[in-house]
């Protein structure tokens, strides 16, 4: 194959052209002055990187020859490094990257490189041409052409130029701009077609608008102290002991008391004493007048005398009067509450008090 061919050239140092002619009259010129050491250092690393790439694409290692002719070219640029690499883009498949190289052979090697070179580097990009498409992008509006990052089948271009060289089949196009919807298109081409393609930028999508919500309320003022009706309303049972004694005979009278409570509501409350000593039972029933924490609260009672071997007889009484009941905490309460009690005229008329305290449930 010629492109063997003259890569087995290429491994031996391209000797220097020939010297023209030199004029009648004009000085002759100048010797280039000898390497430095570490320039000559720099050449033999070049050459062995040259010689493994064409080592490698005898054997058909394109990829690893590539990469050994672009270090070469790194190190010591030469026309001819060159047509190497477009030689090993070509085999890879890579013909926008064998285009490149080759153009830039081509205008390089001018005048440096033998016209027989540059002619049959010529010819292998016209072979590449007629079988890739040429695809032309532009891109509207045409302000954004200079901010547009383009890509093919998803793999980004840097600084791509136009044409684009692609093979044969399908591709997409892709174009992106910060801050706006990706432009998209696909494209079908054979070898050899020349195509015009425009991606129009869409217009970056709109702010959204805030939710709406409910109307900002103003700041509540809450107040911090217990709501007594809120905190009395879910006690409704009660138990509670006292003392109590009848106020006209306070000095000859007295007894403890159990008893129990029922809350009906917010205002009423029936209740049930037991006397201890006096073995007498008081059904009641409240009514809280005024006050939350402290009560003023009305009270009508029916006492009930049991009999007391011969100490006593069993006897009724009615009963009314007033209370205050003093709650520090919902279940909590201390109560004092007093009423006249009238009974027949054997036993006449009593003026009981109470003072004890409740454990509200």
């Amino acid at each position: 194959m010629r492109s063997l061919a003259i890569l087995a050239v290429l491994a031996v140092a391209p000797a220097p052209l020939a010297a023209a002619p030199r004029p009648r009259g004009k000085p002759a010129p100048q010797k280039p002055a000898p390497l430095a050491p570490e320039q000559r250092e720099a050449q033999r690393e070049a050459d062995r990187h040259f010689k493994g790439g064409v080592a490698l694409f005898k054997d058909a290692k394109y990829a690893e020859a590539l990469a050994e002719f672009e270090r070469a070219y790194e190190i010591a640029p030469h026309p001819l490094v060159l047509y190497n690499i477009a030689s090993c883009h070509r085999q890879l498949s890579h013909y926008a990257d064998a285009v490149a190289a080759y153009r830039r052979f081509l205008d390089d090697g001018r005048g440096t490189v033998a016209a027989e070179r540059l002619a049959a580097a010529q010819a292998e990009l016209d072979a590449i041409l007629a079988r890739v498409a040429r695809v032309s992008v532009t891109i509207a509006p045409p302000q954004l052409q200079d901010t547009v990052a383009l890509s093919v089948d998803g793999a980004a271009l840097d600084h791509p130029g136009m044409p684009l060289i692609l093979p044969a089949g399908e591709h997409r196009l892709t174009a992106r701009v910060a801050g706006h919807p990706d432009a998209e298109r696909t494209v079908r081409v054979a070898s050899g077609d020349t195509l015009e393609v425009e991606l129009a930028i869409p217009e970056p999508p709109a702010p959204e608008p805030p939710p709406v919500g409910p109307a900002p309320r103003a700041a509540a003022v809450v107040d911090r102290a217990p709501a007594p009706d809120a905190e009395l309303r879910p006690r409704r049972f009660a138990v509670g002991a006292g003392f109590g004694t009848n106020l006209r005979l306070a000095g000859d009278t007295g007894a403890p008391s159990l008893g129990v409570a029922v809350a009906i509501g917010s205002r009423i409350e029936l209740g049930l004493d037991a006397v201890l000593v006096a073995y007498a039972v008081i059904p009641s029933l409240r009514v809280r007048l005024i006050g939350r924490a402290l009560a003023l609260h009305a009270v009508a009672a029916v006492p009930y005398s049991l009999t007391d071997g011969g100490n006593s007889q069993r006897f009724a009484a009615f009963a009314a009067g007033l209370g205050l009941r003093y709650r520090p905490t919902p279940a909590i309460a201390l109560r004092l509450e007093s009423y006249a009690a009238i009974a027949d005229r054997m036993h006449g008329t009593s003026v009981p008090a109470f003072l004890g305290g409740e454990l509200w449930f």
